[in-house]
């Protein structure tokens, strides 16, 4: 899955458990008036549950792209009441202001990455805040800063290698850099997906 947007271009890779049809892992990516919401969702266990989990994280955050990041989450966590819950970073850009500000609940990593290269280490990591959402929700904190043309956030759930990140080459497009890392990172024994969006705003 690949697609183009003025502000920034994104692309998924993602596979379920070895051995099953659908996925708990799932991407979010919305736009409401000058922002746009970029997530990933990874519902607890694997399975249709998961995915039915999935799809109402998705539903929510989608509805409320509009808001701020954690209170994006927040309307999320109040969605998923009574379902088994689920991981979500989410990251909120405005390319008006070139900001970038993210949270996140659970294990779904979130990276940024500045400049392109076979040999990339990432500039930025959000700093996760344990928790579910749906079941168990902190008091929610987001991190704002500045970004630049070229550069790239990648996001992943669990199901990717947690040392994907230590060496990454983020050229090519972003399709190219998520297959990369789902043959290399991805892990059979759970959901994977993973997002990545190079941003093509004005520099900072």
């Amino acid at each position: 899955m690949s697609t183009g947007t003025a502000p920034f271009e994104w692309a998924v890779a993602s596979r379920p458990r070895a051995g099953e049809d659908v996925s708990g892992d799932a991407a979010v990516v919305s736009s409401a008036e000058d922002v746009f919401l970029v997530a990933v969702v990874d519902a607890l266990g694997h399975g249709p549950e998961a995915a039915a989990t999935a799809v109402v994280a998705c539903s929510a955050l989608h509805a409320f792209a509009g808001e701020e990041v954690t209170a994006a989450l927040e309307r999320c966590h109040e969605r998923l009441r009574g379902t088994r819950g689920a991981a979500v970073s989410a990251a909120r850009y405005s390319p008006t202001s070139a900001e970038l500000a993210w949270a996140g609940v659970g294990n779904v990593e979130a990276l940024l990455f500045r400049g392109v290269g076979p040999r990339t280490r990432p500039s930025e990591a959000l700093l996760l805040q344990p928790g579910t959402v749906g079941a168990g929700l902190p008091r929610l904190r987001s991190a704002r800063f500045r970004v630049r043309r070229g550069d790239v956030l990648l996001v992943a759930t669990d199901g990717i290698d947690s040392g994907f990140a230590d060496w990454l080459d983020t050229s090519g497009s972003p399709q190219q850099v998520v297959d990369r890392i789902l043959v290399r990172d991805g892990r059979e024994s759970d959901d994977a997906l993973v997002l990545a969006a190079r941003l093509l705003g004005a520099d900072a």
